[in-house]
């Protein structure tokens, strides 16, 4: 269905606008934009993982710009669950805008753990909280009307939106399944999801990470013989469960088949020792401080006798298990007929590479990883299966549908079950990066797209990283490096016959001298013939690394990264 504003709609009435600045295209970085007139909510603010081609780089966040071009329209955020890829950004977020977040008393707790550390910590007592439950009547913010309704997912107390626009009611609904026996809380409030569809719903926008997984997701509660049968079999061997920092469900499971075997937890990484104490504040863990072992005191223990919980299930560089596996683990040390369970949802996308290293490294030194049997009962996936997502679609009959938490392939497919259950393809938008969908007199249209960027972080400093840092990152690491040293003297006469050349990581030297004799002569006329245009040092130093690196690929079909730098003599 098409929609064309003439101007006296314009003059009448402004467009609801959802801008997607993350969650479509990678899983990660879920957040979006509900804009009317001259005021803007927030869903989620969650990080991306870096890949291997991001050397250095610690995490990828959404681009703000657009939020901080039009700060003065920020109402609020309002956050769905506790998960990294839904909360991760928001200190980085509330360190440019302070905006009231409206969360459950978990992720609070989450976020306010996050702020403690040293680069947020000016911002710990300023950030203005409130709490939304599925309990708790409707919050207004500005045109817009927000209730919590009960959803489940693999983080207690996970909430889907119903949020009332000036254009009508739209569902959010971010990671969910369909679960009648979860593990720590109540099932999903199916009836309610239901009331709204009968009411009429404008908009659904839904998870689809699981669209292609057929049949319906199993229960979280069908893993609780799972970990008692795997440490069971462990007999008096060292075991090591690896998972989700907020994946408090499965602690739950891990930790009670942990005492059903007499042994005692150790939590290892700060991500997993963070998050467990605010869940054990909070009263989701319910477990005596005796069940627990401090990482520094468990080598005085019988291994045999402990269950560690251990961060590091996407093979994150520097992570506690990546440590581990690397024998180089201050405080832990990995026996050789250890046991090393992976159980984590699917790795989101660009982390292979880094899981399939912890796990051979985790090999080499002796033990037995069991990964493979994820889809066998040794995870069960917070995201919902074909079943459950045509099982919402179908209760919640809404007039227009977008699907989020996803790929592009997942979005693509969950648009062909939808077609399946007849609806026409004009009713569902799939969005990338910085898309927008306009929603006006009840018809909507794919509105103006941003031009976003992606952000990349160092966590340990809080700085954004440039583009084009991570490219010459990435051309140091694959092509290596070419400098070249041209003396010039006080005056700012440059003596190109007397260059100096360094390399590293291209070509051995000692083995490449006619290459490097032929790139001396080259650099010498080149320079020579570049000084006859300008003398300004500046452009001379740019024109001369293109020409020497257009020189290097037609001599190698190589690039290395070439930096001239002069020489005061």
């Amino acid at each position: 269905m098409s929609f064309f504003y003439s101007e006296k709609d314009k003059s009448k009435k402004s467009p609801l606008k959802l801008i997607m600045l993350g969650g479509t295209e990678t899983v990660t970085k879920n957040l979006t934009i509900y804009e009317y007139r001259d005021e803007i909510i927030i869903v989620d603010c969650g990080v991306g993982m870096p890949d291997s081609e991001m050397p250095g780089v610690d995490l990828v966040i959404p681009d703000f710009s657009y939020l901080l071009q039009n700060s003065h329209k920020v109402k609020a955020l309002f956050v769905t669950h506790g998960h990294e890829d839904h909360i991760g950004a928001i200190p980085y977020l509330l360190q440019q805008l302070n905006v009231p977040v409206y969360a459950n008393k978990l992720v609070q707790g989450f976020i306010q753990e996050k702020l403690k550390e040293k680069n947020f910590k000016n911002l710990a007592d300023s950030v203005r909280f409130n709490l939304i439950t599925p309990e708790m009547p409707e919050v207004q913010v500005a045109s817009f009307k927000v209730s919590a309704f009960r959803i489940n997912h693999s983080v207690p107390s996970s909430m889907g939106f119903a949020i009332r626009t000036p254009e009508g009611l739209i569902l959010h609904m971010a990671d969910y399944r369909i679960d009648w026996t979860p593990v720590m809380d109540e099932p999903i409030d199916l009836g309610r999801i239901a009331a709204y569809g009968n009411e009429g719903v404008l908009c659904l926008l839904s998870d689809c990470l699981g669209v292609t997984t057929e049949g319906y997701s199993k229960s979280e509660s069908t893993l609780n013989d799972t970990f008692f049968d795997l440490f069971e079999d462990a007999g008096q061997r060292q075991v090591f469960v690896t998972t989700i920092s907020s994946n408090i469900s499965r602690m739950y499971q891990i930790i009670t088949s942990a005492i059903r075997h007499g042994r005692r937890v150790v939590l290892s990484g700060r991500s997993i020792e963070q998050n467990v104490g605010v869940a054990r504040r909070l009263g989701f863990l319910p477990f005596d401080e005796g069940v627990f072992v401090p990482e520094q005191d468990a080598s005085g223990y019988p291994q045999g006798d402990l269950v560690y919980i251990i961060a590091g299930c996407y093979g994150q560089q520097g992570s506690s298990l990546d440590r581990l596996s690397r024998i180089e683990h201050q405080a832990l040390r990995l026996e050789k007929d250890a046991l090393v369970i992976f159980s984590a949802d699917p790795n989101p996308p660009g982390v292979d590479i880094d899981v399939e290293k912890v796990m051979s490294n985790l090999t080499i030194a002796g033990a037995e990883v069991i990964y493979g049997k994820i889809q066998q009962n040794l995870h069960v996936s917070g995201h919902g299966a074909r079943g459950d997502l045509m099982t919402i679609a179908a209760v919640v009959k809404p007039k227009y549908f977008v699907p989020i938490g996803g790929t592009i392939t997942k979005m693509r497919v969950y648009t062909n079950m939808l077609e399946d259950l007849r609806v026409s393809r004009d009713r569902i938008f799939e969005c990338r990066e910085g898309e927008s969908i306009e929603f006006l007199g009840g018809s909507a249209r794919k509105g103006q797209a941003l031009e976003v960027k992606p952000v990349f972080i160092d966590a340990k400093r809080t700085d954004e990283i440039s583009p084009v840092v991570i490219r010459d990152r990435e051309t140091l690491s694959t092509e290596g490096v070419f400098v070249v040293v041209i003396p010039t003297s006080k005056g700012g006469d440059i003596y190109s016959d007397k260059l100096e050349i360094v390399t590293r990581g291209f070509v051995y030297v000692k083995g490449s001298q006619e290459l490097m004799d032929k790139s001396r002569k080259f650099i010498i006329k080149d320079t020579g013939k570049n000084l006859s245009k300008s003398k300004d040092w500046n452009t001379l130093k740019r024109r001369l690394e293109n020409d020497i690196e257009k020189f290097l690929y037609q001599e190698t079909a190589r690039r290395p990264l070439v930096i001239v730098h002069s020489l005061v003599v």
